[in-house]
C-alpha cells in the first residue's frame, strides 16, 4: 500500500512541476488549458504530456521503491 502512495505522490509532484514550467515559461506542450465556445459548443484543448511523462516516472518511482522496501526486509 505504500508504494500506491509512493508512486501517487511522485506523480503528483512530478505533473504538477511540469504544469508550472509550462506555464511560467510559456511552454505550450506542457500547457493543460480548456476552452469553451458557447456558439458552436465545447472546445478543449491542451497537452497531456506533462500527465504521460508522469505516469512513466511514477511507474519507475513505485517500482523502485518496493524493490528498495524488499532488500531492506530480506
Amino acid at each position: 500500500m505504500k508504494t500506491f502512495f509512493v508512486a501517487f505522490l511522485s506523480f503528483v509532484v512530478i505533473s504538477g512541476v511540469l504544469l508550472f514550467v509550462g506555464y511560467f515559461f510559456q511552454v505550450n506542450q506542457l500547457m493543460f488549458r480548456f476552452y469553451n465556445e458557447t456558439a458552436t459548443g465545447f472546445e478543449a484543448g491542451g497537452s497531456v504530456i506533462p500527465f504521460i511523462v508522469a505516469i512513466i516516472c511514477s511507474y519507475f518511482v513505485g517500482s523502485s521503491y518496493e524493490r528498495i522496501m524488499q532488500n531492506k526486509v530480506g
